[in-house]
């Protein structure tokens, strides 16, 4: 439970951060791959497209590619600007969307920006409570169940 809560603050407060900043800065960039992305802490190597991405400043490019690694069930279901004010919104895949709890939705005058926050939304969504997926338990199929009282 501590972890959960320690977890939940990190990310309330780098979406605050998220929100604060004008632009992305290496610094920030550092602190979400730290806080929101415990998948690509726990590879066992450095992931050189993310290396790459970083040098290259490429941010939109690494949160797309954040998203898609961070969050494999989920998309990008929305990317726009609206009076220079841009808006991601993820979802997970092949869900339809009826309710707000299934979509991770953040704003900023910044692309990259918007997609982060959205990303640390979603993840920060997923320390509350199980969030919506499509992702099905594995089930053999054409195994035959035979019920006791059929032996007999």
């Amino acid at each position: 439970m501590w972890l959960q809560r320690n977890q939940e603050r990190d990310l309330r407060s780098l979406l605050s951060r998220i929100e604060a900043a004008s632009g992305p800065t290496n610094a920030l960039v550092a602190e979400l791959l730290d806080r929101a992305c415990p998948r690509l802490q726990g590879a066992s190597r450095p992931n050189h497209s993310v290396q790459r991405l970083v040098e290259a400043e490429a941010w939109v490019d690494l949160g797309f590619w954040l998203i898609g690694w961070e969050l494999p069930d989920w998309v990008i279901h929305r990317l726009s600007c609206d009076d220079q004010r841009w808006n991601c919104a993820i979802c997970v895949r092949g869900l339809a969307i009826n309710w707000i709890e299934d979509v991770a939705e953040f704003q900023h005058d910044n692309p990259a920006l918007a997609i982060f926050g959205a990303l640390a939304l979603a993840q920060l969504r997923k320390t509350q409570g199980p969030t919506p997926s499509n992702v099905t338990p594995f089930r053999r199929t054409g195994t035959r169940h035979v019920s006791r009282d059929a032996e007999r």
